[in-house]
């Protein structure tokens, strides 16, 4: 393929922003006329993952192909691997001319990173405290002053409408919308009405035990116990500064269709990681369950079917892939964790994977060396987590029980519970359980084989993945005493 016949590709990544937040896409509540354009007339992925569900670890993975593990970066401030090649590259090296707008975020600088033109770059070059004034950020050359994702789009446009004309863009995007602090302009600030907001599924007022991570800054935003009313007002500005940010999207891509450039532009659109917002008594991303480390995924533009959906386990390892094969460019070999989605996209496949494992790690205070504190294998209907700091396991089964409500594990702790304090105490003599009015009975052979399975293929990803768990802090057997 020419350099002139191959595709645009516009990244857009967004911040914090939950899988389930998309109109299309099975949200009712939330409008996102331009992203439902999109996924309509795209391809989604249902179950899109991130290994490490912060920011700066989940855009590493986006850039390099690789998990974490890999890349070297599970917290803020870690420099990627410097031996991996990172997106923009094989993108330049094609021939193709290479932009950065928005939110780094990573060690270094853009500009030093295989882009050709970087606009906007936040921190870096923000004269604001974003701390004091939240999305309302001043840049120089222009100086401007304004919401972020203003800016951001202005920027874009800008620079798309003076990219050469005699090949193709590479684009990425990047949105600080929808991280809190939730701040968006009239009419998207009272779009949404807190009282006709129902509370999530999976709310809860508190977190029903110490993750490890109770005081991390995102879970100091509110009081607890998390007040339900505080929870939809919570939402409410989530979903202002989703819908905000959706009108621009569709501002940039009027402004590429009128110049004749839509057409031929792949778009892939995902968020660095999700959010709690309530859910599980949380508010931020650092958890294991679905609503943290899952966003959305959308990809359109040549090559993409309409319509297309998958329930496949992706990963945003696969992106780099994915991208570099639609545009017709070879994937670098150091992208090596992810797989190429367009056997999905084509029917070709099912599935490219069939277990992910999850990490987090944060400092106990700030500036304090890294604590592991979470790990969680998921396959497409069970997900197990262990929490080495307060040696706890979840079992959810997530087909039956997608808002990961029934630890099916549960019955275990007050097994050991009753042996300790009862050692002649007759045990299991119905040998079955549920959740009242929420799961099926189970055997306990049943949950013990899933749990030892489960376990099995946690320890088997770990050292594959080279995971850097201490001996004392790796998951013991999940029916252990």
């Amino acid at each position: 393929m020419s350099t002139t016949q191959r595709p645009n590709v516009l990244f857009i990544l967004s911040d914090d922003q939950r899988f389930d937040t998309i109109g299309a896409l099975g949200n009712p509540l939330i409008s996102t006329p331009t992203l439902d354009r999109l996924a309509n007339g795209g391809f989604a992925a249902y179950r899109h993952f991130c290994t490490t569900p912060i920011c700066t670890p989940a855009r590493a993975e986006i850039l390099t192909g690789c998990n974490s593990f890999t890349n070297r970066v599970p917290w803020f401030g870690m420099p990627i691997n410097p031996e991996l090649t990172l997106l923009p590259r094989p993108f330049r090296d094609a021939g193709y001319h290479t932009l950065h707008v928005g939110k780094w975020h990573n060690d270094g600088h853009p500009r030093d990173k295989g882009y050709d033109n970087v606009r906007c770059v936040f921190p870096a070059d923000n004269l604001n405290s974003y701390r004091e004034r939240g999305h309302m950020m001043r840049f120089r050359d222009p100086d401007v002053e304004g919401h972020s994702t203003d800016l951001f789009t202005d920027a874009a446009i800008r620079a798309l409408e003076a990219a050469p004309s005699d090949r193709p863009w590479f684009c990425y995007l990047a949105y600080t919308a929808p991280h809190d602090p939730h701040i968006s302009p009239e009419p998207f600030a009272s779009m949404y009405d807190p009282a006709h907001l129902p509370l999530l599924p999976n709310y809860m007022p508190e977190h029903p035990f110490d993750n490890g991570d109770m005081v991390i800054r995102d879970e100091q935003l509110e009081n607890w116990p998390r007040a339900q009313d505080a929870m939809r007002r919570y939402r409410a500005r989530y979903y202002g500064i989703i819908s905000h940010m959706d009108w621009h999207l569709g501002r940039l891509l009027g402004r590429l269709r009128t110049l004749g450039r839509l057409d031929n532009t792949i778009i892939a659109f995902t968020g660095d990681q999700g959010l709690a917002i309530g859910s599980h008594g949380l508010l931020g991303k650092e958890s294991m369950y679905d609503h943290s480390i899952a966003s959305p995924l959308i990809l359109w533009g040549p090559g993409v079917p309409a319509g297309g959906r998958t329930a496949a386990m992706t990963h945003h390892v696969d992106l780099f892939p994915t991208l570099c094969d639609l545009a017709g460019i070879p994937t670098p070999a150091t992208a090596r964790d992810g797989f190429s989605l367009v056997p999905l996209l084509r029917g070709e496949k099912e599935r490219v994977r069939d277990a992910i494992l999850c990490e987090f790690y944060s400092p106990e205070e700030p500036g304090q060396p890294l604590r592991h504190t979470q790990r969680a294998v998921r396959t497409e209907q069970w997900k197990l987590t262990w929490y080495p700091q307060v040696r706890r396991f979840q079992l959810f089964d997530l087909q039956r029980d997608p808002c990961e409500l029934v630890d099916l594990l549960a019955p275990w702790r007050v097994h050991r519970r009753t042996a300790a304090a009862q050692p002649n105490a007759k045990l299991w003599g119905k040998d079955a359980w549920a959740a009242p009015d929420l799961l099926p009975p189970y055997t306990k052979a049943q949950v013990d084989e899933v749990a030892c399975d489960l376990h099995r293929r946690m320890l088997a990803l770990m050292d594959a993945q080279g995971d850097p768990l201490p001996g004392d802090l790796r998951p013991p057997s999940p029916l252990e005493p």
